[in-house]
């Protein structure tokens, strides 16, 4: 894979064989079931391997953090993610309508102090977020 780039509302850069950490975030700070989560966990997993290496995920009530190793564009990456995820979400809810933001936050880890840095706040974000007491007690 080449560098790449895009735009929606923020520009993207892609740099090719780097390390990235992305969010993504519900659309209106939606409120996920635990049901729900677990679509999202297991579309991730799904897709390491395929369009990317996993090295770290945590999904929250309200959003999820992933560091990969891409082998695709983000923007593909996060469209599969996003389009499965809303549709198993919006079945299960008998609904229709925006489940994710359109934009997700994504950077580059240029160093490995960066990256450990990432990799401790993906472990210990449950905690920040009152969801568990120890690491390892959240999925």
């Amino acid at each position: 894979m080449k560098d790449h780039s895009w735009k929606r509302h923020l520009p993207h850069f892609q740099i090719c064989n780097s390390y990235y950490f992305i969010t993504f975030t519900t659309h209106n700070r939606r409120i996920l079931s635990d049901h729900h989560k677990d679509f999202i966990f297991d579309a991730i997993n799904f897709l390491d391997g395929n369009k990317y290496e996993l090295l770290a995920a945590v999904v929250l009530n309200d959003h999820a953090h992933i560091i990969i190793v891409p082998s695709c564009t983000i923007s593909e990456i996060m469209h599969s993610i996003k389009s499965y995820t809303a549709h198993q979400i919006n079945k299960t809810e008998n609904r229709r309508g925006k489940v994710w933001q359109d934009e997700n936050y994504d950077r580059v880890l240029r160093s490995e102090e960066e990256y450990m840095e990432k990799l401790n706040y993906v472990a210990n974000n449950p905690i920040k977020a009152g969801l568990s007491v120890e690491y390892g007690d959240y999925k």
